[in-house]
């Protein structure tokens, strides 16, 4: 599989491109939406755009939020000269943007974000047609599931989220709990916590199932036999918790590309993840500033 990172600043993107990332994915403050963790002026994200174009790697336009119609001239302009500086792709949540875009013959390489709860494979149809060509898969999606929505879904790639460094409790899009403030610099409305409330699906109490990281170290060998194309490490204000999810990402794609079994994988997830305590680095929304200790190339 291949690996791709969402960074904010040029100095992430020079570290995840020169250290084994294939792709990097990023938004800019300045456009209506984005998060906190998006780059602060547009020619350090160019300049990112032009590393990636040298280096031979991939990049994405994150625009996976809902906007104001009002708002689309404006994201249409910004898309555009993204592409045109070389961009690769964008990455979108709502079908509406997706419509507008294909309406003014502007079609590049549409990624589904996470948000757009894409479960089967009647919905990556429905995106297929609004011209998206991979698809970002969300935590509830057991193997099995994958395997019958990638088999229906000719001609486009899938990524998965290694379950054990990100692993979504609820469907993100439809919880609607207020959110306390963060303490970033930006002073953005982020979650303090993951939505683990039941909603009901068919009349019966639904959630996603409790897991291990044995289970989970078995969904991420699965989502490699099957052919799951791409594995993501979501971005974050926490660059220290950011290269360390990185690296285990890292590592553990090298491990399933070295054919190992699986009851040796799942143990050897297991004890990294224990020994790593992510726990140290702190919140992912928490900003931590890049560590010099750590800007030298492997």
């Amino acid at each position: 599989m291949r690996i791709t990172v969402g960074v904010k600043s040029l100095k992430e993107a020079d570290y995840f491109l020169h250290n084994g990332a294939d792709e990097i994915y990023f938004s800019l403050k300045t456009v209506p939406g984005h998060r906190a963790a998006a780059f602060s002026n547009e020619k350090e994200l160019l300049d990112s755009i032009k590393l990636a174009i040298r280096l031979r790697k991939k990049t994405m336009l994150g625009l996976n939020a809902v906007y104001p119609r009002e708002k689309y001239p404006l994201l249409l302009r910004h898309a555009r000269n993204m592409t045109d500086h070389g961009l690769d792709g964008i990455i979108v949540r709502d079908p509406a943007l997706l419509e507008y875009f294909n309406g003014k013959k502007f079609r590049p390489y549409f990624v589904s974000s996470i948000l757009c709860a894409c479960f089967n494979s009647q919905a990556m149809e429905f995106y297929q047609d609004l011209g998206v060509r991979r698809f970002t898969l969300h935590s509830q999606i057991l193997p099995q599931d994958v395997k019958m929505m990638v088999n229906a879904a000719a001609k486009t790639e899938t990524v998965v989220f290694a379950p054990c460094i990100f692993l979504a409790a609820n469907i993100v899009p439809f919880c609607l709990c207020p959110y306390p403030e963060s303490r970033d610099p930006g002073g953005a409305r982020l979650p303090d916590h993951a939505c683990t409330l039941r909603y009901k699906c068919g009349g019966d109490d639904f959630r996603m199932l409790d897991s291990n990281l044995y289970f989970q170290a078995d969904m991420l060998y699965d989502f490699y036999r099957i052919g799951v194309d791409w594995l993501k490490v979501p971005r974050q204000l926490n660059t220290p918790k950011l290269i360390a999810d990185f690296k285990i990402t890292l590592f553990l794609n090298q491990l399933l590309e070295k054919g190992i079994d699986r009851k040796t994988f799942a143990v050897a997830v297991a004890e990294l993840v224990k020994r790593a305590d992510m726990n140290k680095y702190g919140k992912s929304y928490h900003f931590k500033p890049f560590p010099d200790k750590s800007a030298k190339h492997a």
